[in-house]
């Protein structure tokens, strides 16, 4: 066994069984940081200047060879690195399967996700298409499905309702400031009278749905690039924490579903933006239930159930025999699809429909660039969110395969796609979790999967889109609801939370709640605010606790809250559980004397500092210095003060009886001042036989439990 003490290593010897029978007496000097170099002879490390500092940044920047500048550009086009190895043998079969599979599913989300957002359900394929080739280009991570996004979607429908003149069928929908009426209905218009002034955001200028979307897609790429530049990648998200997430998302869980209320009751409500509009939302509801329509209520229920039963009952039991997930949504779209045109819903029964879905992919077009400063900060909070979703599932599924991502890498990927997607009247877009998880089980193992589920959808685009136009908008919006089942078992986090820690359950909670209750980028600034409430307070206050040994263990936990837990006889162990700074100093001493039963009070103290007569050999004893022992503990002082040592001590790795400590020991000692060694190892004698021979040393005798 090695003993470590400042830095030197001494042989002390112990029996060979499970028992400890000796002591070992360490006595060492009580020194300041100065006393402690002056006396070691500390060698400061030469810093050079910061002109010296600037020079070599420089060189390394702009060294340039051969090897450096391909490494720069296989950085950038991360395709260059895994295309020339790709195996087609091993690969391209899982590749194609996995590709096919998702491009299935692609279809039905990408227009549910696509009207989610207010926008007419082709751009939800654009959105699948002209982003994530661009993605296969400079993404690095191989199993996330780029695409339409539940939250992003509904993030976007906040700010395409506050500024487009149309709604996704192309009727001019007037906008209020909290009470914005939306007319959507086939035969019958409902008209309500609010007390707020009928006020058109985007005063004389009239902008579509997918004009909003594109230059929301293009502000989100210019942050995500402008944060890539600075090397942001893994700071972007560094404050969202699992709980804000957990919260936030399931917050959105609820406008969503909220959202396609009037879809699945084939009623039309006002469409509300600003604070509060949830409650104005579920009022308008309440007040029309009289209104539903029966049909589209039979429909969506159907859609629902089978939905759900196949989820539930039939994927779990196909998948023992089966990878290929059963593409019930297709199936729910084509059977909806089918159904609406033999029995002509539309006319006869006002279920309203898809409507004209045109062919062909879209021209390039410029967004409307005088709307960028009015959705800066949403496009911001869309991009914080999509972002670090998409990082997340990233990382993720990069452990589970093993390979490595690069996290600013990601952003540029992310960034660059959505700017490039703007130009086709595409919307924000990232990783959807669902479609990556099927990514993954398929067997998916390069981005090639990516780029036959473009090829899918092109298919679609081309010459199927048109077949789509009479579904009925209720049955995506079942598969927008049934999708979000995730979302809502989040519920059982914050359950979760409360009985592991209340104030990580209140973040959740605060976060959920401004959310719902008022709107979803407040509810992102209060989660963000609460947790940073919460750090400070974590920071300024961390726990403490006085600990002690469980018998024949190497155990040791707080003696307040365990009964076995026995303190160890001569040391008393203090624990701090966060970083000393000067934030919390005051706390720490508080603490620490409230803890131990130590008076230093200033008088005391005065006493201790007091130098010693050079004729008196009496030491001071504990009584007179105004120190009181804790549990036992015999301390006794001569030629120097006393003073409070505390170190982090840790046994060796190779001790026998495996004890390993890594916890604050706060021991009074003292040491004579004209004792030539500053150390003393002494396994030989008993305490009190050291303490005949030297009565002002101090004695902490720490013995070592048996097994």
């Amino acid at each position: 066994m090695l003993i470590e003490d400042e830095g030197d290593f001494s042989p002390v010897s112990t029996s060979r069984d499970n028992t400890c029978t000796g002591q070992v007496h360490v006595v060492r000097p009580t020194l300041t940081l100065a006393q402690r170099r002056h006396n070691y002879q500390y060698n400061s490390p030469c810093k050079p200047g910061w002109r010296a500092e600037w020079r070599r940044m420089v060189r390394a920047w702009f060294r340039c060879s051969r090897r450096r500048v391909w490494g720069l550009v296989v950085a950038r086009l991360p395709v260059l690195a895994w295309l020339p190895r790709y195996d087609p043998r091993k690969e391209l079969f899982s590749d194609f399967v996995s590709g096919a599979t998702v491009g299935i599913v692609q279809i039905p989300q990408g227009m549910a996700y696509a009207l989610l957002a207010g926008l007419p359900p082709i751009t939800g394929l654009y959105m699948a298409f002209f982003p994530v080739l661009v993605y296969v280009i400079l993404g690095t991570s191989r199993h996330v499905s780029m695409g339409t996004f539940a939250i992003a979607s509904l993030m976007m429908a906040k700010v395409v309702g506050e500024l487009s003149s149309e709604d996704p069928g192309g009727s001019v929908s007037p906008t209020l400031s909290n009470t914005t009426l939306e007319i959507i209905d086939n035969d019958t218009t409902f008209l309500f009278s609010t007390s707020t002034t009928t006020t058109h955001d985007t005063q004389d200028t009239q902008y579509t749905p997918q004009q909003i979307g594109a230059i929301l897609a293009l502000a989100v790429g210019i942050w995500e690039v402008s944060l890539a530049v600075v090397q942001m990648g893994e700071l972007y998200g560094m404050f969202l924490n699992d709980m804000l997430i957990s919260g936030f998302t399931t917050g959105v869980a609820v406008h969503v579903m909220t959202s396609q209320i009037k879809y699945l009751l084939g009623i039309s409500i006002t469409r509300y933006n600003g604070p509060f509009k949830i409650i104005y939302t579920y009022r308008d509801v309440v007040d029309q239930l009289t209104l539903v329509n029966p049909v589209v209520m039979v429909v969506s229920l159907s859609s629902t159930v089978v939905l759900v039963f196949t989820n539930e009952v039939i994927k779990p039991r196909a998948r023992k025999y089966t990878k290929l997930p059963i593409p019930i949504e297709l199936l729910a779209v084509v059977v909806g699809t089918a159904v609406s045109y033999l029995i002509n819903l539309e006319n006869n029964y006002h279920v309203r429909v898809l409507g004209d879905i045109p062919t062909g992919l879209p021209a390039p077009s410029i967004p409307p660039l005088e709307l960028l400063p009015r959705v800066a900060v949403d496009a911001l909070i869309i991009g914080v969110v999509g972002y670090t979703t998409t990082l997340s599932m990233a990382k993720i599924f990069a452990k589970r395969q093993g390979y490595t991502i690069d996290a600013t890498q990601e952003l540029y990927a992310q960034g660059v796609s959505n700017m490039f997607g703007s130009f086709f009247s595409c919307g924000p877009m990232a990783a959807s979790l669902s479609r990556s998880l099927i990514q993954e089980a398929v067997g998916g193992a390069s981005l090639l999967t990516a780029f036959i589920s473009c090829a899918f959808i092109v298919i679609v685009l081309l010459f199927i889109g048109p077949a789509f136009e009479t579904l009925p908008n209720c049955v995506l919006s079942t598969i927008i609801v049934v999708s979000m089942k995730g979302l809502f078992m989040q519920f059982q986090d914050f359950v979760s939370l409360w009985v592991v820690s209340r104030l990580d359950a209140l973040i959740w909670f605060i976060t959920f709640n401004v959310t719902v209750f008022v709107d979803m980028d407040y509810g992102l600034m209060a989660g963000l605010g609460v947790s940073l409430v919460v750090l400070l307070a974590r920071s300024q206050r961390p726990p403490t606790a006085r600990l002690g040994h469980v018998p024949h263990t190497d155990v040791y936990l707080d003696v307040n809250k365990y009964q076995l837990a026995v303190e160890v006889a001569g040391v008393s162990i203090f624990q701090f559980g966060g970083a000393l700074h000067f934030a919390n100093a005051e706390y720490f001493r508080s603490e620490l004397l409230s803890m131990l039963g130590l008076d230093l009070t200033a008088s005391n103290l005065r006493l201790l500092q007091q130098p010693p007569s050079p004729h008196s050999t009496k030491p001071l004893q504990p009584s007179e210095a105004g120190v009181t022992p804790v549990n036992g503990s015999r301390v006794t002082s001569s030629y120097t003060q006393e003073t409070l040592d505390i170190q982090l001590q840790q046994t060796p790795a190779d001790r026998t009886t495996s004890h390993t400590r890594n916890t604050l020991d706060i021991q009074l000692q003292q040491t004579p001042a004209d004792r030539t060694t500053s150390h003393t190892l002494d396994t030989q004698q008993t305490p009190a036989e050291r303490e005949a021979t030297d009565p002002s040393t101090t004695f902490l005798t720490n013995p070592v439990p048996s097994y």
